[in-house]
């Protein structure tokens, strides 16, 4: 799923924006988008603790802690499009800098088509990036009836076969689409490997092989079984 966050101190306002980028992604793409919005500087903190992947964020860098904001999700998701909101109480020496590398910048006081021009860029520059560049070579892409979601592979953990679907195990989110792993091994490439036949793994996240146990031990506290039948291609990791 493809999100996009707003974050702004002023109630209506935040309620305007979230509105104008639904319109602008809706008329845009066909993919299946999440517009998460918070006013609560605590809860957006807390929810950036996480470490959530963000395609597109709208952050007002007048508000409590939003530089500080801004400059955690260019830290956890290199690649975001960072819109930033202002206005002549702040200082551009505060939020245009290399630890936050915004895309646009907006300064109040706003107006819908301006909020519209800058939302319209930003979509478009997720589209090209994703859909028509490289980049799209370092994402998972799930089609669905809803559209497409990209989930970065640097951000897989593990594959799992479940009730007959696949799920995509990240260090928030859980994706369920339908495929099998045997497809998914054939193209899923080299940072990964199968290591029992419900589980493909992230070879990255691999912090301990238990021949004994039969299981691969994850850097997260998991631990997945190992089969015999892969467990000569797995040995090779040590």
């Amino acid at each position: 799923m493809t999100v996009m966050l707003f974050y702004s101190h002023k109630k209506k306002e935040l309620t305007a924006l979230k509105k104008l980028g639904n319109e602008v992604v809706c008329k845009l793409s066909d993919e299946d988008w999440d517009l998460i919005d918070y006013e609560d500087r605590e809860k957006l903190m807390s929810f950036l603790s996480k470490n959530p992947t963000i395609d597109i964020s709208c952050v007002d860098v007048v508000a409590d802690s939003g530089v500080e904001a801004a400059e955690k999700l260019r830290s956890n998701n290199k690649n975001t499009y960072i819109i930033l909101l202002a206005d002549a109480t702040v200082s551009p020496v505060v939020y245009i800098k290399p630890t936050i590398m915004a895309g646009s910048l907006m300064l109040r006081p706003l107006t819908a088509d301006a909020v519209k021009k800058v939302f319209t860029e930003a979509v478009k520059d997720y589209i090209h990036r994703f859909r028509e560049s490289d980049e799209a070579a370092d994402s998972f892409i799930i089609e669905s009836r809803e559209g497409k979601q990209f989930v970065p592979y640097d951000r897989i953990i593990f594959f799992e076969s479940r009730n007959k679907k696949i799920y995509i195990n990240t260090e928030n989110e859980e994706y369920c689409f339908y495929d099998t792993l045997d497809n998914i091994e054939q193209n899923i490439g080299e940072n990964f490997v199968r290591c029992h036949r419900s589980f493909i793994v992230s070879k990255a996240r691999i912090k301990k092989i238990q021949l004994s146990q039969n299981t691969v031990l994850l850097d997260t506290g998991y631990q997945l079984p190992l089969s015999r039948s892969y467990k000569s291609v797995v040995k090779e990791l040590r």
